[in-house]
């Protein structure tokens, strides 16, 4: 069922609905605006108008609600347990030292209850508490639900929180090559709730992820992104120094990922059906790869973000062997999608020394973090 969505307040969770919509009823479900989702109670009241839902403002803004967007409601049947622990892996989002402030707020753990309690989480769920700087993303429940992986957060029950503080990326240069064509527009990365999502999608998750984690914006590292179809389109931005557009950019902050996902999106349409060339995007970006690599001592890494459609154009493994070799440089491939070719990602991750996840259900994505951090600080 879909409804209009308003940002509430802090309502320990509950979400509340009109009792004039006869097909629903108390009770945990799951909420989606976009790509976005997250579990809470729903609670039937008379007064809210029709065809509305009122939102703990709590949960409008980790599924980036907008006042009056349509969110589709789909109901969870089994009865989620309490949890009584639970452990956090806690990001600094203002770039300061995770394990300090894991230690500052292990002190003061009690200041989170208005950020806790009442709220439905999920093993693998990040959130983000603004007025902290901090981004916390859940490791494991006890209690857990074994299908949904999610547990209610009640204060008083808690009886353990531990906060791990999360492993930042070393930092590294990155040449992110990303898929636009029709084999990154197909819908087969899966959801808990049992719909799927494209996979340019899950791969722009990605990207918002490693922005979030990102952990030097000082270091002097260097981005370069493309996207390919059938062709090869390559990201500028404008130098900060001169005003002149530039290809290369250094990492100075997580605007340089944003910039480029947006950019990503609006390519979307101008790509729908078009074959791919992965062949002649990866030499593109590892040519790129080996300028920047020589502008400085960090490692380089590419993120290579593809289904493993080859339609045209030279053979994938072939270049990345030929133009990769004794040269230090690193794949990580992204796989989004069930159908995707994960046996020639696997081999252009092996060719390069590099890593390759596969990711079939939208959670996964959050192993991309493991993965690049143990690339980048020359682990794995």
């Amino acid at each position: 069922m879909n409804l209009k969505a308003k940002q509430g307040l802090n309502q320990k969770g509950l979400c509340f609905v009109s009792d004039k919509i006869g097909t629903i009823s108390d009770g945990p479900y799951r909420i989606t605006f976009g790509s976005k989702s997250m579990l809470a109670d729903v609670r039937v009241s008379s007064n809210v108008p029709k065809d509305l839902i009122i939102l703990d403002y709590r949960v409008f803004k980790e599924i980036s609600g907008k006042d009056d967007c349509d969110v589709l409601l789909e109901e969870i049947s089994t009865d989620l347990p309490i949890c009584t622990k639970i452990r956090l892996a806690l990001t600094s989002t203002r770039d300061l030292d995770n394990r300090k402030i894991a230690d500052a707020i292990s002190q003061r753990v009690n200041d989170l209850t208005d950020d806790f309690d009442g709220l439905i989480l999920s093993v693998g769920q990040s959130f983000q508490i603004d007025r902290l700087g901090i981004r916390f993303s859940v490791k494991s429940m006890t209690p857990l639900d074994s299908i949904y992986d999610a547990a209610r957060i009640s204060w008083r029950y808690l009886e353990k929180i531990h906060l791990d503080p999360a492993e930042s990326l070393t930092p590294s240069n990155l040449v992110c090559i990303f898929e636009v064509g029709a084999a990154a527009q197909i819908s087969d990365v899966h959801r808990e709730s049992g719909d799927s999502v494209p996979r340019y999608t899950t791969a722009l998750e990605a990207i918002r992820l490693i922005s979030e984690t990102y952990s030097d914006y000082n270091s002097n590292a260097q981005f370069h992104g493309i996207a390919y179809s059938d062709e090869i389109e390559k990201f500028s931005l404008f130098d900060t120094e001169t005003g002149n557009p530039t290809e290369v950019s250094r990492i100075d902050s997580p605007s340089v990922f944003i910039a480029f996902s947006g950019w990503v999106e609006r390519l979307i349409s101008d790509h729908l059906g078009r074959p791919s060339n992965p062949g002649a995007a990866l030499e593109t970006g590892i040519e790129r790869a080996l300028e920047i690599a020589e502008l400085n001592s960090l490692q380089t890494i590419i993120l290579f973000f593809s289904s493993g459609v080859h339609t045209s154009g030279p053979n994938p493994v072939k270049v990345v062997k030929n133009k990769t070799k004794n040269r230090g440089l690193k794949i990580l491939c992204f796989v989004p999608g069930e159908k995707s070719n994960h046996e020639i990602m696997e081999a252009i991750a092996e060719a390069s020394q590099g890593k390759s996840i596969r990711v079939t259900n939208f959670e996964e994505v959050n192993n991309i973090i493991e993965i690049l951090t143990g690339l980048s600080s020359g682990g794995l």
